[in-house]
């Protein structure tokens, strides 16, 4: 589970910005339901990030991913690709300066935090610390390629550590037991929700257990979804064959002949409204809101198999979502059957008061300068003190007593049509005239 993430100096966060999913001090309410209170650290189960467009929401998620893509990756493949740098720019300093990531996770009851800082050419700092017990232990430090400090059980990497990799990545193909824990974090627990991009081929198979598929049409049932049924068939790839042929030439793995794709079967009905049959959809001629929920429910049904304990993150999450459905979702997320952490962005400040606590809440906003700034509901003095459950932060969140609402200037955007409309206006008169004295 995640406990927090933590940036500094990427894309418009210029500053370090702190996402912590550890439980308030002293806050106990829904602590049954919307906490994990037997991990070593205690942690939400969901975190809702609020904010208009452009404030930076979904560049937290970006750095995230990005974080996750260079574990996984060992950072630059090669000694002269560059690192995928891309620091706040509208500041000269820090257009120099590197980017950090910092992540702490709890992992099979042992707690690690784990970080990097980078630029366009080389890893300037990686560290990992691991707390088995109260006492933090550096397991490794290493700044500008030079070992700091390193545990008596890993090998000083010496020349295997290049300037641009990840020596994370070295130590875990080299059967490290803590750095083989820490990458299985990233590659296994953080699950990325991406609606636009299909669904997972991992998602689709659980549709192949019958059980399961019954579940996930009772769901979309009790959701009221007018889906019947949903089945899995094997489309053919349809690939032209001088890209078949150029893949051959580069040596590439051969092309898939097929592909898994997911369709839902809908009862069809004759004028009287009898049923006479059903006709089957691919689910991308579904609604948006129908294809991002099944790739949502999907994911819960995934983790829930596979050990949960997972952190999913859902960028945009009530987008073509109905309040009602959205808000549903979050009280499953911080539910007690509910085993896995929860991390959504959401411009609905309706979901404000969906049973969740005032930890829970994070606000993004962006001041004139570009620059984004993450703030916790709880660091506000009056949320610290007014906890209870009836706390209106809907109400408080569009008086902009939290910030992080945009400012729209209705009478200036009307202002701009009408200086529009005149431009044209003359233009067009400017046209005529020429066309008669043409005549």
């Amino acid at each position: 589970m995640l406990i927090d993430f933590t940036i500094k100096n990427f894309r418009s966060f210029k500053d370090e910005a702190d996402l912590s999913a550890e439980t308030g001090a002293r806050l106990t309410k829904y602590k049954q339901t919307n906490t994990f209170s037997s991990l070593k650290v205690p942690v939400l189960k969901s975190l809702l990030i609020f904010g208009p467009n452009g404030a930076g929401k979904s560049q937290l998620f970006n750095a995230l991913f990005l974080m996750r893509q260079m574990v996984l990756n060992g950072g630059a493949q090669t000694i002269t690709q560059q690192l995928p740098y891309n620091p706040f720019k509208f500041d000269h300093e820090s257009s120099q300066q590197p980017t950090t990531f910092t992540v702490k996770f709890e992992r099979g009851k042992t707690v690690y935090e784990y970080s990097f800082s980078y630029d366009s050419e080389a890893i300037t700092a990686e560290k990992l610390v691991v707390f088995n017990t109260r006492k933090a232990r550096v397991y490794f430090n290493i700044v500008n390629n030079e070992v700091v400090e390193i545990d008596p059980q890993l090998e000083n990497p010496g020349k295997r550590l290049r300037r641009n990799a990840l020596f994370l990545y070295v130590a875990q193909q080299e059967n490290d037991l803590v750095a083989a824990e820490v990458y299985k974090w990233f590659a296994q627990d953080l699950v990325f929700i991406k609606p636009d991009e299909g669904v997972p081929a991992q998602f689709l198979t659980l549709m192949d257990n019958a059980e399961l598929k019954r579940e996930m049409v009772s769901f979309l049932n009790f959701a009221d979804f007018n889906i019947s049924d949903i089945t899995i068939r094997k489309v053919p790839l349809n690939i032209p064959p001088e890209l078949v042929k150029m893949m051959g030439q580069l040596g590439s793995p051969k092309a898939p002949q097929s592909t898994l794709q997911l369709y839902t079967i809908h009862k069809s009905y004759d004028e009287y409204g009898n049923v006479i049959g059903s006709e089957e959809l691919p689910l991308y001629d579904e609604s948006v809101g129908t294809q991002k929920l099944f790739v949502i429910v999907l994911a819960m049904i995934f983790s829930q198999i596979h050990h949960n304990g997972k952190t999913i993150l859902i960028d945009e999450f009530d987008d073509s979502l109905h309040y009602e459905l959205s808000s549903a979702l979050v009280k499953i997320f911080n539910s007690v059957e509910n085993n896995n952490q929860y991390i959504i962005t959401t411009h609905n400040f309706n979901l404000l008061d969906a049973g969740i606590r005032v930890d829970q809440i994070y606000f993004v906003e962006k001041n004139f300068m570009g620059q984004s700034d993450l703030k916790s509901a709880f660091d506000f003095t009056d949320s610290r003190g007014n906890a209870r459950r009836d706390a209106h932060f809907a109400k408080k969140y569009i008086q902009g007593q939290y910030g992080a609402i945009p400012v729209i200037d209705t009478d200036s955007l009307l202002g701009v049509l009408a200086e529009v409309k005149k431009a044209i206006g003359a233009t067009e008169n400017d046209q005529e005239t020429q066309e008669k004295r043409s005549y």
